[in-house]
């Protein structure tokens, strides 16, 4: 029993652009949480138990980000790689290259 891989630049595309908007709602997330709005978090504890939390999350959301940003680059690889095996595989039928 095989498996079929079916990929379409429409897929490729759009975990690119899944990936980069993740990369920019985590820093705004991020920012948001440790500027926090001083009408809704009040004064002290619960203003510097939210920067605390911002604080303690800065780092994960971070690294998160970056991991996103990764992500973006090797599916551009991918895509890459696809197509250049596309074309060889096109220039190599046209050829009568095939075998079978």
């Amino acid at each position: 029993m095989g498996a079929d891989l079916h990929l379409t630049s429409q897929v490729l595309d759009d975990l690119m652009s899944a990936f980069c908007g993740f990369s920019g709602q985590l820093a705004t997330a991020c920012a948001d949480i440790r500027n926090g709005d001083g009408a809704l978090t009040g004064s002290d504890p619960l203003a510097g138990q939210v920067h605390e939390f911002a604080d303690s999350w800065h780092y994960g959301l971070t690294q998160l980000g970056q991991h996103g940003t990764e992500c973006v680059r090797l599916l551009r690889q991918v895509g890459a790689t696809f197509d250049r095996l596309d074309h060889e595989l096109t220039s190599g039928l046209s050829r009568g290259d095939g075998h079978g």
